[in-house]
């Protein structure tokens, strides 16, 4: 290996602070603020931000924790020399996106980012993704040809457009799309973990399920193909005004399309006899921490349209219609048990 090789793997081993075990909800906390924080942030974000940083000693060390590596990377770089760091550079892939970026000084620093500080696959895949959203956050673009893409609440995907294919790869979450017609032909298609959609026209909302091993697509308009990730399974169509789940295990469930399938892209959460404790699950997915149900209560049936924006509030209302109590232990940690 020549001296220029050896020093450039010198200055991409980075080293994450190790004073202390820091519980992996704060670290998905600060993987959330990291993604934001690039992400074009307001002025009242990075006010927030500063809020959380300072709330407590735990949170600053995530901070700094999920820092290290992107930090050294670049005090290494700078301190290098031209002709070191030109080398380095010219061994890595183009970087041409935060993806790229980070998984090129995670591989090249021989750390494993979930070793040191996620805890979770979820925190690392949208810090890695082309597009992602924080825990609570939703977000709505075009893309270059023309297709309208909307994610929900904590999710992530890739953006993989050729000459000969435009696929969207959602590693998870939930989205919406909104197809447009290519002006160069282009077909068009979702992957998932657990199966490939291959619209029609089409509206539609697809959401990971199980950590990846069920897939559900409710078709708003027009229709979607659905196949597994093995190419020799014949697809299934889902037409519009319908939703279906699919598993890797060969599980396929229709019915009728639910109101509540697209109410999250207006901001709402739609329960219609939906029994608590999988309204609560739902509502958890839309704030940081851990909010429980009680065995007694999970059974009670949850009416109504409720603002997503505010989970706080909508945990005081079902005080209001259901016989139960809200108890706030911190924070980050609500349970919800029969009154």
């Amino acid at each position: 290996m020549s001296r220029g090789v050896m020093d450039g793997a010198k200055l991409l081993r980075p080293h994450a602070p190790e004073a202390g075990r820091v519980d992996p909800k704060v670290l998905r906390q600060a993987a959330d603020w990291w993604t934001r924080l690039r992400e074009d942030a307001s002025d009242a974000d990075r006010a927030r931000f500063e809020q959380w940083r300072r709330a407590q000693p735990a949170h600053e060390l995530a901070w700094q924790r999920l820092t290290a590596l992107t930090r050294d990377v670049a005090s290494g770089v700078a301190q290098a020399g031209h002709d070191v760091a030109a080398h380095t550079l010219r061994q890595a892939p183009l970087i041409q996106s935060r993806r790229n970026a980070i998984r090129w000084m995670v591989t090249a620093a021989g750390v494993g980012l979930g070793a040191w500080a996620m805890g979770e696959a979820g925190t690392v895949r949208r810090i890695t993704a082309d597009l992602s959203t924080g825990t609570g956050e939703r977000r709505a673009l075009t893309l270059p040809d023309g297709t309208r893409l909307e994610l929900n609440t904590a999710s992530a995907v890739d953006l993989r457009y050729t000459a000969t294919l435009r696929e969207v790869v959602l590693h998870e979450g939930e989205i919406l799309v909104t197809t447009a017609q290519d002006a160069k032909g282009r077909p068009f298609q979702v992957r998932t973990r657990s199966g490939i959609l291959t619209p029609v026209g089409t509206r539609f909302v697809v959401r990971d399920l199980d950590d990846g091993r069920a897939l559900r697509v409710a078709v708003l308009q027009g229709a979607v193909d659905v196949r597994s990730l093995n190419a020799a399974d014949a697809p299934r169509r889902v037409q519009a005004g319908n939703q279906a789940e699919f598993s890797t295990a060969g599980g396929y469930a229709p019915r009728p399309l639910e109101a509540a399938a697209s109410a999250w892209t207006h901001g709402m959460l739609i329960a219609d006899e939906l029994p608590l404790a999988q309204f609560l699950q739902e509502l958890g997915r839309y704030r940081p921490g851990r909010l429980a149900c009680s065995t007694e209560a999970a059974a009670l049936r949850v009416v109504g349209a409720f603002p997503l924006a505010d989970t706080e509030r909508v945990l005081d209302m079902l005080q209001d219609v259901l016989p139960v109590r809200v108890r706030r232990y911190t924070r980050y940690w609500v349970s919800v048990g029969l009154a």
